[in-house]
Formats: C-alpha cells, structure tokens, sequence
C-alpha cells in the first residue's frame, strides 16, 4: 500500500507460528536467560508500516512527549529517556477519544486484536504464563530519541509484558539487552515480533540519521499484554 496516500488501513492477515525458523525451544531458552524473545517474520508489515506512518502523521503535535531527563549525583548519571508516545491511555479524556479514533479508522485497533489472537498461545508457551491482550499504544522515536539502560531490579509489576513490531523508515533501529555481561543489539527487522517479560535489563540507542539519508523515524506498534492465573 502506498504509504502516501490519504487513508491507509492495515489488513489482519494470516500471521505465521511455524516454520523452519520459528523454534518454541529456542525462542522459551533465550526468554528464560534474558527475558526476551524475537520471533522472526510473524507477518507482512507493509500495510501496517502504511497505516501507522499515516495514523503519526494525521495525529502530529497531538502525540506526546515522553521523556525524563537525567539527573546525576555523586559521580552517577541517573536513568533518563526521551520519546513520544501515541496512547490512548492518558489523563485527558479529548486526547484519548481522539487518539482511539485515529488507531480505529487506520485498522490498528483490529490489526492489534488480531495479532493478539494469532500469537498469544506461542506467547504463553515461550513464557510458561497465561496472558491475556490489554491495548495497543506506538512508540514514536525521532532522530536522537533514545531510552537508557533500564528494567530488572527496577520492576515492580511482574505481570506485565509487550510484544512490539518496530518499524523504521530511512533508519535502522535496535534494541540492546544485557546478555553475558554486555548489552547486545536486537535489530528490528520488518515482521519480527519481539516479546520482552518483566526483569529484562535493556536500552534502545538513539535513533541516527543515515548518511544523506531523510529524517529518521521509528514507530514501534507494542501491544501491552498481561499475565493471570
């Protein structure tokens, strides 16, 4: 779909949970070790890359500002982030409605339920928890955005989980999780889903610009799910 046109709408297609590639053992094995799994080319992100582009672009200065500045103390530079968010879950009842709207009418709404659906039982095996689908909400990171290291001891509500589907566009993104010692890159590639747990010590870099390259985005469709029982 063009990405340009005036009202793109992501599709629910099929979404796939076997293959080759697709390894539960494996996928439950690295989620055990790091709390985080990558499950590799889930779906056909174009339509949804369209509709989440057109939905930011439609919202504009309506999208929140997300972010904490750092503090230093006694040598030791505090945690900060900086980036926005596109959520219904806010304070202001004008904002939700009309960021519900947007999500509706470009199909996220459905696309976020259907996905849910799709994947939830491979979600619950690779984690060993029933989970149940909350809301859908967008991460939204421009050029120098950036969330620094963070999770682990730091979480407090253990029942709590996203699967995420970065999108770039004129950029190329990732997440580093702390494996063996070292934060190690996650790159976000077209399709994957990424389930990341309670626990997980992780940061996302800032988002850099490619040479001569167009203004760098990175929309992140993360669907908030929760564990019961």
């Amino acid at each position: 779909m063009d990405v340009h046109s005036a009202h793109p709408v992501a599709s629910t297609g099929r979404f796939r949970t076997e293959g080759a590639d697709i390894s539960v053992d494996a996928l439950r094995a690295h989620y055990s070790a790091y709390r985080c799994a990558q499950i590799p080319r889930v779906v056909d992100v174009t339509e949804l890359k369209g509709a989440v582009l057109s939905a930011y672009r439609e919202l504009g200065d309506e999208v929140e500002l997300d972010a904490q500045e750092h503090t230093s103390a006694d040598g030791a530079l505090g945690y900060g982030f900086r980036l926005r968010r596109i959520d219904a879950k806010t304070d202001s009842p004008a904002r939700a409605e009309r960021v519900t709207t947007v999500l509706r009418d470009h199909g996220l709404l459905d696309w976020a339920q259907h996905a849910a659906h799709q994947l939830l039982p491979v979600v619950d095996t690779i984690t060993g928890r029933r989970l149940h689908y909350e809301r859908v909400f967008v991460l939204v990171y421009r050029e120098g955005d950036y969330i620094g290291p963070h999770g682990a001891e730091e979480d407090t509500d253990l029942d709590r989980f996203n699967l995420q589907f970065p999108l770039c566009y004129g950029t190329v993104g990732s997440m580093r999780v702390l494996r063996e010692g070292f934060l190690e890159p996650m790159y976000d590639r077209d399709g994957d889903a990424r389930l990341l747990g309670p626990h997980m010590w992780h940061e996302v870099p800032p988002l850099l610009r490619l040479p001569d390259g167009p203004d760098p985005l990175r929309l992140v469709v993360s669907l908030r799910l929760r564990a019961h029982g």
